[in-house]
């Protein structure tokens, strides 16, 4: 049983890994008594280790779904007393690097932050992360570490051009806290001067990319990070948040054989509308839905209430089409022209009452494929999938995504109201992206 345990659990559940918030596994001992009868229980519903997507038409790296003679040899293991048979001091040591591991060239931090709990909630804040490049160098390899992962809901990284530094310093000057407000963006510049490479969410690994590809940092540019806080009461006496952006550097000489510059990359987005009216047995002022627009926009200004609008006018559909979505689950889907290029990586993204999440190449023709299926969506778990073979974009290419989400899963204490996209925690969101690089 220890095996199995290093190869597939030690490297999340010990250290800073993402699953240490949850159980810690770092010695034989860790491993007995309840905490084996809840990993038996964690493997046999297939939710550790974490996979949530499942058979689609293509094939992932880094696939850690466990086969069925694993499942059965950890389910005698619990049966037989779930203790090792070893010294409970001795430590389990991962085997299998099941998460990348950077070489932290470098690692770049900003000013320490902490919202007001009693102020707003849901609080989007952008800071400047500064690499100090003074020669044209490509980064290959990122990662987001999130400090107070009590409070960090999700994170977007921007690779700025140095001609925007003094857009970014007014922006930081106009605001009187740490860093400037900023909601879906990173409030400053435009597209080609202000590029978003990586969204980041709960269980999300670092993104290394393939031999070849690499994002050009020219000197000066820099780095915004736009992390999104959500706050409660029960959190006010947490210490500042410290998060930290990980950054791999190209060595030069990998960089002069591939002819002196590396493929870039390109991260497209692919939304859907999030329109999820009150179930038939609620009923409330909010479950109207201009109300609950007006109320969005009081909270988070009028890109919320204005986002959701222009959704649903891109994807062809009105507030109408879901207006019988009542029985506790509502849906929705969106097709897209695919931006050109080979695929890196595919990324989907909801809040926390989403059900399902699908994206597919090509629908509903002879050429249709699954590209992502999250059958049973998990926020906790949101990771990049990069498929095993290549796949190729074009102009003519579609995407479509289709996310479903579940009422049952509000708290019960929730005011009933008309829920909508938007960023806050408590708001949804059908988002997804695919990377890709003309490489």
């Amino acid at each position: 049983m220890l095996p199995i345990l290093e190869q597939n659990c030690a490297s999340c559940h010990t250290a800073d890994g993402p699953g240490a918030a949850h159980l810690r596994l770092e010695q034989a001992g860790d491993a007995t008594g309840f905490d084996a009868e809840y990993i038996a229980a964690v493997v046999d519903v297939g939710y550790m280790p974490p996979w949530p997507a499942g058979d689609g038409d293509i094939a992932f790296h880094g696939d850690r779904r466990l086969d069925d003679a694993t499942k059965a040899t950890v389910a005698d293991w619990v049966a037989e007393g779930g203790v090792l048979d070893v010294d409970p001091a001795t430590p389990i040591v991962a085997t299998a690097d099941s998460r990348p591991v950077l070489d932290r060239d470098l690692v770049l931090t900003a000013e320490p932050y902490k919202g007001a709990v009693d102020a707003d909630e849901d609080d989007y804040r952008c800071q400047i992360y500064d690499p100090g490049i003074s020669e044209t160098s490509y980064v290959e390899a990122f990662g987001f570490e999130a400090d107070r992962t009590e409070v960090v809901h999700h994170a977007l990284l921007f690779r700025a051009d140095a001609a925007t530094r003094p857009a970014a310093e007014a922006a930081d000057a106009g605001d009187p806290d740490v860093g400037w407000s900023c909601s879906g963006l990173a409030g400053f510049g435009g597209p080609g001067d202000v590029d978003q490479v990586m969204s980041w969410a709960p269980g999300q690994d670092p993104t290394v990319l393939p031999d070849g590809v690499g994002i050009a940092v020219e000197p000066d540019d820099f780095f915004v990070v736009q992390i999104h806080y959500h706050y409660e009461p029960e959190w006010n006496d947490l210490p500042p948040d410290l998060s930290r952006l990980v950054v791999d550097l190209a060595d030069p000489a990998a960089v002069e054989a591939a002819g002196g510059a590396l493929d870039p990359i390109e991260l497209t987005l692919y939304l859907g509308p999030a329109e999820i009216p009150c179930s038939a047995d609620e009923t409330g002022p909010l479950c109207d839905r201009d109300a609950a627009r007006n109320q969005l926009i009081a909270e988070q200004g009028p890109f919320a209430g204005f986002v959701g609008d222009g959704l649903m006018a891109m994807c062809g559909v009105t507030a109408g089409d879901f207006a019988d979505m009542t029985d506790g689950i509502a849906s929705s889907s969106c097709d897209h022209r695919a931006t050109p290029g080979r695929v890196l990586s595919v990324w989907g993204h909801m809040h926390e009452i989403g059900a399902s999440f699908t994206m597919t190449l090509n629908p509903d023709t002879p050429d249709e494929q699954v590209l992502l299926d999250i059958p049973r969506w998990s926020f906790d778990w949101q990771l990049n999938y990069e498929p095993v073979d290549d796949i190729v974009l074009t102009g003519a290419d579609t995407i479509r995504v289709e996310c479903t989400w579940d009422r049952a899963k509000i708290p019960d204490d929730a005011e009933p109201r008309y829920i909508m996209w938007s960023e806050g925690t408590a708001d949804e969101m059908c988002y997804s992206q695919i990377i890709t690089t003309d490489g």
